[in-house]
């Protein structure tokens, strides 16, 4: 059985987040077949106790509490972790060894206390087994370097996303960076198509955190106490081992049309039917992205506030500042703009679809069952947009500068019209989508009886390097047969130097012409590698040898 270690910790200092996310992909993992082991430092709010009804937890020795006052930083991140990296490691390995746990085929570290010396010295005491276990890092930080397999950092930083990390992880990490891989529950990528526009604010959601230290959740509902905002129903959560619970329920028992909740199995009911949310800029960020819900967001910790900045200016959420500085005044003013003036709803949606969990467990442990092809949607634009503007995507392509969204938008609007261009989203069993496959026909005879149609395809990073773009290619070229009949060639042109789409194109059938020049691609005397697959060959016989075979970025 596949075995996945998980080392993470909440805390009243840490807030809950670590650990809810790194929960979402156990499950996700588990689902899979995979066995989960947590190991977690016993701490206030450590959440042990609720990772148990789930999971074997390996409880880490209670370290006296750090002093957090003052620290910034690394020393802040430290302190969180209540020892040495080294100490931490040595324990963590103590345990796994009185659990009998001597080897695992992945670790996920998600603690902003850890880097590269513990994660060497953990996967140097996991040696002896069959393997060496891989590594998954989950981070939001890029301060610091790892030496990891594998890469999450679920933030948005606009276009400097994909550059944070260079020169922090070694050369063959493969890096799932963007709330596009955000670790969101199953039920947001199911609600995600269903829940329509808000065109009206009846509702409001308040949710600063399971812990909330600070109480914004309380400057949230004084302001909330303002008669103009009486009309408004108010969803308030806040975990039962809060400090602040007392207080929060004085203010709630003050107002009227105002529920609080306890901590939730899931926050996608409540996102769903409210209109706004009031609330930090963690994790809970993509969820109600997902969901499409105008947001009023106060940054609780200093890391959250880059991150809040850049939505902010992209216009996916309306950021008031800092959880140091935002007054109950602001609060109040923000609520009695939108009564005014309700933001459009669809808010952040873009950003992510839900089903960041799913492809993670794919890089992870690769595919499950049979992948499928669907006919593309409304819906599917800025996934499509995504997929076009992956680096390598963009640096095996004939025009390597990235794809503008007004441009797009046009392509798009006009290829769903077009009955010469047949665009598909490639699904996996479970209904993620993890690449596409496109085809362009034109006539190729004078009397409109023969005709040919170019190909392009592309597979989600996660998706890579697990054979299935040849599966891609066979299952493509049996819609395009079915959607034009059997009079049209596939052709496609690749640079000779994406090796990865050349393999492809012969392992899925396809014969080579001979290498010519691109009229498309400056400079003139660019060549490219041209691949026919004739129709005259039934799309059943395209054989598909068994084993991995490269990804396709055509």
């Amino acid at each position: 059985m596949t075995r996945v270690l998980f080392r993470c910790d909440a805390s009243l200092s840490i807030g809950s987040g670590h650990v809810m996310r790194c929960r979402t992909l156990a499950r996700e993992l588990q689902r899979r077949g995979a066995g989960i082991t947590f190991l977690c430092r016993r701490q206030p709010g450590d959440l042990i106790g609720l990772l148990e009804q789930e999971f074997p937890v390996l409880a880490l020795p209670e370290q006296p509490l750090a002093v957090c006052e003052g620290l910034e930083g690394r020393y802040l991140y430290g302190a969180w972790l209540g020892c040495s990296q080294h100490t931490d490691a040595a324990q963590c390995l103590q345990a796994l060894g009185e659990a009998g746990i001597t080897s695992a085929s992945w670790l996920v570290a998600d603690h902003y206390g850890l880097d590269a010396r513990w994660e060497s010295q953990l996967l140097a005491g996991l040696a002896g087994g069959d393997a060496l276990p891989k590594l998954l890092v989950i981070d939001d930080l890029a301060d610091r370097p790892h030496q990891l397999d594998l890469l999450l950092d679920q933030n948005f930083f606009g276009e400097a996303t994909e550059q944070r990390y260079q020169g922090l992880v070694p050369p063959h990490c493969r890096q799932l960076l963007g709330p596009h891989y955000a670790l969101l529950g199953p039920e947001y990528a199911q609600l995600h198509p269903l829940v329509p526009p808000r065109t009206e604010l009846r509702r409001v959601l308040v949710f600063f955190g399971g812990v909330d230290p600070a109480n914004l959740t309380g400057r949230a509902l004084e302001a909330l106490l303002d008669p103009a905002l009486a009309d408004l129903a108010v969803d308030v959560v806040l975990g039962l081992q809060s400090p602040q619970r007392q207080a929060v329920e004085e203010l709630v028992a003050r107002r009227p049309h105002t529920t609080l909740h306890g901590s939730l199995p899931s926050l996608a009911g409540l996102i769903a039917r409210a209109g706004l949310a009031i609330g930090a800029g963690g994790s809970t960020t993509w969820e109600r992205a997902c969901l499409g819900l105008p947001s009023l967001v106060v940054a609780i910790a200093a890391n959250q506030l880059p991150f809040a900045q850049t939505l902010d200016q992209a216009g996916h959420l309306q950021l008031l500042g800092d959880g140091a500085s935002v007054t109950v005044e602001q609060i109040r003013s923000a609520l009695l703009a939108r009564i005014a003036q309700p933001a459009p709803g669809g808010a952040g949606s873009a950003l992510t679809d839900g089903w960041g969990a799913s492809r993670l467990a794919m890089a992870m442990l690769g595919p499950q069952g049979a992948i499928s092809l669907r006919p593309t949607t409304e819906a599917d634009e800025s996934l499509l947009l995504r997929w076009a503007n992956d680096p390598q995507v963009r640096a095996n392509s004939f025009s390597p500068e990235p794809i503008q969204a007004a441009d797009h938008h046009h392509w798009f609007q006009r290829g769903l019209a077009n009955p010469n261009r047949l665009l598909l989203i490639a699904t996996t069993a479970d209904g993620c989508p993890i690449g596409q496959i496109r085809f362009d026909q034109q006539p190729v005879s004078s009397d409109g009886q023969a005709s040919e149609a170019t190909v392009d395809l592309s597979l989600d990073r996660c998706a890579r390097g697990h054979g299935l773009a040849s599966e891609l290619v066979r299952l493509g070229l049996l819609a395009m047969e079915q959607r034009w009949g059997p009079a049209t060639d596939a052709v496609a042109e690749v640079l000779p130097s994406n090796s990865a789409s050349n393999a492809c194109f012969a392992r899925a059938g396809f014969a080579s012409d001979s290498e010519l020049v691109s009229a498309a691609a400056p400079p003139p005397s660019r060549a490219v590698n041209r691949w026919r697959w004739r129709s005259a060959a039934s799309p059943c016989s395209v054989m598909v040898p068994a084993g991995p075979t490269p990804h396709c970025q055509s």
